[in-house]
């Protein structure tokens, strides 16, 4: 029988969660994640089912409403399982692990890897071990799926009738997640392959076009963005420029208020998905300080403070951590906080002073003088809508368009809000912390420079107690358990925060969260970063996820924090931990190096600070130098004072900064290296052109560990795309 809603009302209604808040009434007898609810389930010896989501998913608001608030579908939720309500965002490794096993779920029998939130899942209730998992079900059979009511008789049936079955399987699942986690060979040499290998991989990905990877839906994959922010060829920077361009025209980003929606369901960024995650703004903020700053696009600048600035206002304690998202839905509309219909808006800049030339300049240059983009797929009588986006940089930054922008957010602010979800995430709020620092270096803004310090000096008073650390804040109450991302992330706020105020302080705090983290996440005798603690009996496998994707993995966090730190600080014990912990992820990145996106820039220090992760020294003290093979055959590799390329038989590159087969070669902080007259040694020289095995000797060379060459070859009448090289100089340690 269904359980009185005051009986879930008192397992959630003291959450530190707004997403377990948002279900404290539902009739389903919820319980949240812990020993009690695992206890409950053997001793009436029923599944678990596990439902994970967060507060500003528009899915989950939609299963919730259909199915969670449903006095049937609780009535039979409750009789045949134990049912457990998850923040996603609270519990980051369970919905790790839990992913992992929807997507090799799914492609067992599906075919295809998928998983998406809200996230659905069978336990058994001894180990907790998965046998059936799925994302959204709808509450009649559609999108050829089961109704959710069929999937729960279907499984309280099959568990009655055919247990074996199912514990067997959910053994089969169970062992094909731990594989998948399994940790690759220790002492792995790293391959100086994998970085350049991965940008010309992302290269070939890029929508010359619109921009960004991939088509549809498309996310702005800040981590990938970074990946070719950090080569210096002109075609991963033009990739780079072009695709934050696109993004910031596009309606993905918010022009009124400043910042940017989670990702846009078309291929040319024009309609979101509307919700604004705190994470998408903290990584993204730095990649437009930079371009604005590197390449003087002073647009580019100009959307990084109006990000920082929408953070500030609307995300943030005042002088303290920052709040997580804002929801997608207002009134149970997708959307409905940010478009707009052109009657509305010329009101609303009329009032805002303009005159009816002014007014028909700012229309037409956002997009709302043409037609309609957007229809609430959920709600097909309402009439269609317009989502702002600007096709012209010229007229994105015209003053007439700034002063309507600004009238068009006086007028938004009057209108009913987004729900914000205002717990403060330590790793998002780190990040954040981060963004806030650097940017106000790169932008020669103090103020968010100080903002940044205040953030990291509230986090310190209020998310570090007598027990150690909390990964959740909201409004005084802080009890959800630290995860690897959290510290590493606020590990490396502290070092920024230090580099940009001269603080020698916060680089002794990070000093002492690094240690905390050690503690707690890491892993002696396999050198592995651990992403939950070791005392968290309710996970069957502690894991330990090595893919970057919106937010980058703790292991790629902690590796930047390291780097970092011991950039800073030279300690010969963070040195040790971090050759291992490279070594203990080195045949992922050789494997598939864009799993580990973010941390991939890394090797450019690595080279320098742990020059041996790459190769097993060889005899007699001479290090092995690593060739690095183009996507042609062209070979390169360093010396102490010499760069080498051996050229395949016919192809040939010219020795010479041309048009067409030119050679470029870069140091390690960017600067175009000069190869002078006279110390290019060539053999089979022909008119200037390089063929065979040819030394590249420069008097500027000994100061690079790390150098790029960017060449184009030509052979048999095709003159072939840039490609570029990265060689890493092995000295000897």
């Amino acid at each position: 029988m269904t359980a009185p809603a005051n009986r879930s009302q008192s397992r959630l209604v003291s959450s530190d969660s707004p997403y377990l808040l948002q279900h404290a009434a539902n009739p389903v007898d919820w319980w949240v994640w812990g020993d009690a609810a695992f206890q409950e389930a053997r001793r009436r010896n029923v599944p678990i089912l596990l439902s994970i989501g967060y507060a500003t998913c528009h899915w989950c608001h939609v299963m919730a409403r259909e199915s969670f608030e449903s006095d049937e579908t609780a009535q039979q939720m409750n009789t045949h399982f134990v049912c457990i309500k998850v923040d996603r965002e609270q519990h980051p490794a369970i919905d790790d692990l839990t992913m992992q096993a929807c997507q090799v779920f799914t492609e067992a029998t599906e075919g295809r890897a998928s998983g998406g939130w809200p996230l659905t899942a069978f336990l058994e209730p001894h180990e907790g071990r998965p046998f059936f998992i799925g994302t959204y079900f709808p509450p009649e059979p559609a999108y050829g799926r089961a109704s959710f009511s069929q999937v729960l008789s279907a499984i309280s049936k099959a568990w009655d009738t055919r247990r074996t079955e199912l514990l067997e399987q959910a053994q089969r699942l169970s062992a094909a997640v731990m594989d998948a986690l399994a940790p690759s060979s220790p002492d792995a040499p790293l391959s100086a392959t994998a970085l350049p290998r991965a940008r010309h991989a992302l290269l070939q990905s890029f929508d010359a076009e619109e921009g960004g990877f991939g088509g549809a839906p498309k996310f702005p994959q800040p981590c990938l963005i970074r990946l070719l922010a950090s080569d210096p060829s002109p075609s991963a920077q033009h990739a780079v420029h072009h695709t934050l361009l696109r993004m910031a025209l596009g309606g993905i980003h918010d022009h009124v208020a400043g910042g940017f929606h989670r990702y846009a369901v078309d291929g040319t960024w024009t309609v979101p998905h509307f919700e604004k995650m705190l994470y998408d703004q903290a990584l993204l903020a730095p990649l437009y300080a930079a371009s604005g700053v590197e390449r003087g696009d002073a647009w580019l600048g100009h959307v990084c403070e109006r990000l920082l600035d929408f953070v500030d206002r609307e995300l943030s304690l005042p002088q303290g951590g920052f709040l997580s998202a804002l929801d997608a839905d207002v009134d149970h509309r997708e959307g409905a906080g940010h478009v707009w219909r052109p009657r509305a808006a010329q009101e609303s800049l009329r009032a805002g002073g303009l005159g009816d030339s002014d007014c028909a300049f700012v229309l037409g240059a956002l997009g709302l003088d043409g037609t309609a983009n957007f229809r609430d797929p959920h709600h097909a009588e309402d009439p269609p809508a317009w989502v702002i986006r600007c096709e012209d940089v010229t007229a994105a930054a015209d003053p007439r368009v700034q002063r309507g922008l600004a009238a068009l957010h006086r007028t938004r602010q009057s209108w009913t809000q987004p729900i914000c979800d205002d717990k403060v995430i330590l790793c998002w709020n780190a990040l954040m912390i981060s963004a806030f620092a650097t940017c106000g270096a790169r932008l020669q803004r103090t103020e968010y420079v100080t903002r940044a310090e205040s953030a990291l000096r509230w986090t310190w008073d209020h998310m570090r107690h007598t027990g150690g650390w909390v990964r959740c804040w909201r409004k005084g109450n802080a009890s959800t358990e630290v995860a690897l991302e959290d510290l590493a992330a606020l590990t490396q706020a502290c070092v920024d925060t230090g580099d940009v105020t001269g603080e020698t302080a916060w680089l002794t705090r990070a000093s002492e969260v690094y240690a905390d983290a050690r503690r707690l996440f890491f892993a002696e005798e396999s050198a592995r970063w651990s992403d939950a603690q070791a005392g968290d009996s309710l996970l069957y496998v502690r894991p330990s996820s090595r893919h970057d994707g919106a937010v980058p993995s703790g292991t790629s966090l902690m590796l930047h924090a390291m780097t970092s730190l011991l950039g800073r600080t030279g300690s010969g014990e963070l040195r040790s931990d971090l050759l291992r912990s490279v070594r203990a992820v080195a045949g992922t990145i050789n494997s598939t190096p864009l799993a580990m996106a973010f941390a991939l820039p890394l090797m450019e220090q690595w080279s320098t600070l742990i020059p041996e992760a790459f190769t097993e020294m060889g005899g007699a003290n001479q290090p092995l130098r690593p060739r690095v093979r183009s996507r042609l055959g062209i070979e390169a590799w360093r010396s102490a004072d010499c760069l080498w390329l051996e050229i395949p038989s016919g192809l040939e590159v010219r020795a010479t900064d041309q048009n067409v087969g030119g050679l470029r070669v870069f140091g390690s902080d960017g600067t175009l290296l000069t190869l002078r007259a006279g110390t290019i040694a060539r053999r089979d020289q022909d008119g200037g052109w390089l063929k065979g095995t040819v030394a590249l000797a420069s008097q500027e060379l000994p100061k690079h560990a790390r150098v790029s060459i960017s060449l184009c070859a030509c052979g048999e009448g095709v003159c072939h795309p840039e490609e570029t090289l990265e060689v890493a100089f092995m000295a000897e340690h």
